[in-house]
């Protein structure tokens, strides 16, 4: 759950690596020799998955921690086989990983002897994401890459799986911790929202510290495994400045060609802007959404709860602003694209429930590829007071919703369908973001072996809200329909 606030080309090579099926749907690749380190070639598959433009042929120079990196863009998520060959040129082992969109795929033996001409080759599939995807060898050993390698990507058919009528998951242990410095006396990390861009994973949170003030925090990093190590910015420092600052989401809001952070600033829906993500000290002051304050609707509904997680998506045409009030209702404002981020208005109850815990706070929405349909998750409030999220899908933004996995006993994460490795960290799966197809407005998802980052703590805490010690995990979606 978010926080109460405190107030209410060298050379053109032809032919293939790995045979191809007999097809006229697909295309010869071209292979781009770079000479920099990390070298960096790009390739594109068609949009109906029938066959590829584009191949990597990088010299990663046998320096060490030199890499090929291979960017491979879809028009929608599904499924690749790569094609891996390098000169081994050596006699000592070259053990890599293959990294895609920043998670490690496998660690493949690639090894071999003879001369530089010795070619290995190594053939993995893997899933690939609507937009833009990474894909990398990384060495493991100190010898660095071979002196060359070579991406080759051929598409297969694309997943048609749907949404499950129920889910499981397996969750990492906590992957991101509290990290105090000499001004910032961090308690926990929480309300995560989370892009992968440019190679790197990219991570906005909120912060509790001590005396129980919230703040916010951005890091990131390669690979999921090294998220715990990564370096904490807090905003704070920057033009977004100090005060009450938190439940982070971001953007990439395409038609401006800039990267929105939406958050709550205690009294209103608030948001920066940047052209760089990576870059932490450049995100511009606040902006509130709303001139006029609280729109009147969740003054007359609000009751004794507050108003938190701001929530933007956007179709062709409109952007929507969802938020909660922790007392049974979720509330929707909108405005053209064309006028974003200004002019919200038309505020409406979007879902309620007469009990307030079950429709609590929290809340996702997400366009589902390769159909039309919209994902709603929101976090709950369960026996025990453990947190849980329900789901619904609608064929537009709007609505209508109609429940998909909406119940404690068949929640859409919750403790009873999440297993761990070992002794559960954590019985909340709380407030969090799914991993997405891409960066857009759109907020566009697979269907597919879903991701969502999320929040959890201790079993066993028992310490004031604003001071119990979250943490952020990742669930894997285990029962995949594609």
């Amino acid at each position: 759950m978010r926080m109460k606030p405190l107030i209410a080309s060298a050379s053109l090579l032809t032919g293939l690596l790995v045979a191809l099926p007999d097809t006229a749907a697909y295309a010869a690749p071209a292979r781009y020799e770079a000479e920099t380190s990390p070298a960096v070639c790009t390739g594109t598959i068609d949009s109906n998955w029938t066959g590829y433009s584009g191949s990597g042929f990088c010299n990663g120079n046998g320096a060490v921690g030199a890499y090929g990196q291979f960017t491979v863009n879809v028009s929608a998520a599904g499924t690749a086989t790569l094609g891996i060959r390098f000169a081994n040129g050596t006699t000592t082992a070259r053990p890599a990983n293959l990294i895609v969109n920043g998670s490690t795929v496998q660690t493949p033996s690639f090894e071999g002897t003879g001369a530089w001409s010795t070619w290995i080759t190594k053939t993995v599939t893997v899933t690939l994401n609507a937009g833009a995807n990474t894909i990398r060898l990384d060495p493991t050993t100190s010898g660095g890459l071979p002196n060359i390698d070579y991406l080759d990507v051929e598409a297969t058919d694309p997943p048609t799986g749907n949404l499950p009528s129920s889910f499981r998951w397996s969750s990492s242990g906590a992957l991101i911790a509290p990290k105090s410095d000499a001004t910032h006396d961090i308690r926990a990390v929480k309300d995560p929202s989370v892009v992968y861009h440019d190679g790197r994973w990219h991570v906005f949170a909120s912060t509790t510290n001590a005396n129980g003030s919230y703040s916010m925090v951005y890091l990131n990093f390669t690979d999921w495994a090294q998220a715990g190590a990564a370096q904490h910015h807090y905003l704070d420092q920057t033009a977004i400045g100090t005060g009450y600052k938190a439940a982070p989401q971001v953007f990439y809001f395409a038609p401006q060609q800039r990267w929105y952070l939406v958050y709550q600033v205690g009294d209103n829906a608030a948001y920066s802007t940047t052209t760089d993500i990576s870059n932490p000290g450049s995100w511009s002051a606040p902006q509130r959404f709303y001139a006029g304050g609280m729109p009147q609707i969740i003054r007359d509904n609000i009751g004794n709860g507050y108003w938190v997680d701001f929530w933007v998506i956007c179709d062709s045409a409109t952007c929507y602003l969802f938020s909660s009030d922790d007392n049974g209702h979720l509330y929707r404002s909108e405005t053209t694209v064309a006028n974003f981020p200004n002019g919200f208005t038309n505020t409406v109850i979007a879902m309620q429930d007469a009990a307030r815990y079950p429709l609590w706070e929290a809340a996702n929405v997400y366009k589902v590829s390769g159909s039309t349909s919209y994902l709603l998750v929101i976090e709950a409030i369960g026996s025990g007071g453990t947190r849980y999220f329900r789901s619904w899908t609608a064929p537009a933004i709007t609505g209508p919703w109609q429940a998909l996995a909406n119940t404690e006993a068949t929640p859409f994460a919750g403790a009873g369908n999440v297993t761990f490795s070992g002794t559960a960290w954590t019985r909340d799966i709380s407030h969090g973001e799914m991993i997405r197809s891409g960066i857009d407005q759109t907020l566009t998802i697979s269907p597919c072996n879903i991701r969502y980052l999320y929040q959890g703590k201790d079993p066993a805490a028992t310490d004031p809200y604003n001071l119990l010690p979250w943490r952020l995990g990742l669930l894997t979606q285990t029962n995949s329909t594609c």
